[in-house]
C-alpha cells in the first residue's frame, strides 16, 4: 500500500495576510541627527561585513534610522 498525502483544502486554511498601512516617507532634515548617525554607522558596518547591534528603541526612532538606510542607498 503507498501511502498518500493529501493537502488540506483552501477553504480549512485561514489566509494570514496583514495588509500594510502606507505612511508618508519621512523628509531627511527631520530625522535626528543622532539616528542619522547611527544609520550610516550600520550601513558602513554592513559594507566591511561585520555585525551591528541594534539597541532596543521606539517605533519612531527605528522608523527614521531605515530611512536613513534608504537615503544612503544602502538598502532600498
Amino acid at each position: 500500500m503507498t501511502p498518500v498525502i493529501l493537502p488540506p483544502s483552501a477553504e480549512a486554511v485561514k489566509p494570514r495576510r496583514h495588509s500594510r498601512i502606507p505612511r508618508v516617507d519621512i523628509p531627511a532634515p527631520e530625522i535626528d541627527p543622532a539616528l542619522r548617525a547611527f544609520g550610516r554607522h550600520i550601513a558602513k558596518s554592513v559594507r566591511k561585513g561585520r555585525g551591528v547591534h541594534i539597541p532596543a528603541m521606539k517605533n519612531a526612532d527605528f522608523g527614521q534610522v531605515l530611512r536613513t538606510l534608504e537615503l544612503t542607498r544602502a538598502f532600498n
